[in-house]
């Protein structure tokens, strides 16, 4: 778990604006892991309360802390996001978050952090699929080839168990 410090040198690094969500804040030290880097954060009204939107190197997060106790949190994983819009108003705007299954829209937010928001969170998507693309396969996964491989008779049970040794031995 992150200290409030790392969490607040965090979102002064990412130019963060958060007015009104000094609670959520607080709060984010016991949700952000510590291999998670907040990107960006803002703040909008997502029914009817004033919610902190916190893009993160893994997640979406809409966060709205009762004044005396409660939270409400709303997670969407990177990998489950589909699309993020932006509407921009006089003085403010608005931003839509689309999982597939269904869409967060929050208002009221600062006009001048719609596109870092935004940009944020698809550069993080972006990240990730980079990772995966470029993620060498497990031991385990090339195992499971080199059996499908045996199986079919294109290897021998030498050659599949000398692959397999070496494989087990990389690890």
């Amino acid at each position: 778990m992150r200290s409030l410090k790392d969490i607040k040198l965090m979102l002064s690094k990412c130019g963060a604006a958060i007015w009104g969500t000094k609670k959520e804040v607080k709060e984010l030290t016991n949700i952000i892991g510590d291999d998670e880097i907040i990107t960006y954060a803002t703040s909008g009204v997502y029914e009817g309360h004033t919610w902190l939107i916190v893009s993160t190197s893994k997640r979406i997060i809409l966060l709205d802390k009762g004044m005396l106790f409660g939270v409400n949190q709303i997670e969407i994983p990177l990998s489950k996001v589909n699309a993020v819009k932006y509407r921009k108003g006089l003085f403010v705007g608005e931003i839509e978050i689309w999982d597939g299954a269904s869409m967060f829209r929050v208002k009221n937010v600062l006009k001048k952090t719609l596109i870092p928001f935004v940009n944020a969170v698809n550069d993080s998507i972006e990240e990730i699929e980079k990772s995966q693309k470029y993620s060498k396969p497990s031991a385990a996964d090339e195992i499971i080839k080199f059996k499908k491989l045996l199986d079919e008779g294109t290897i021998t049970q030498e050659e599949f168990n000398k692959k397999k040794k070496e494989l087990l031995a990389q690890e």
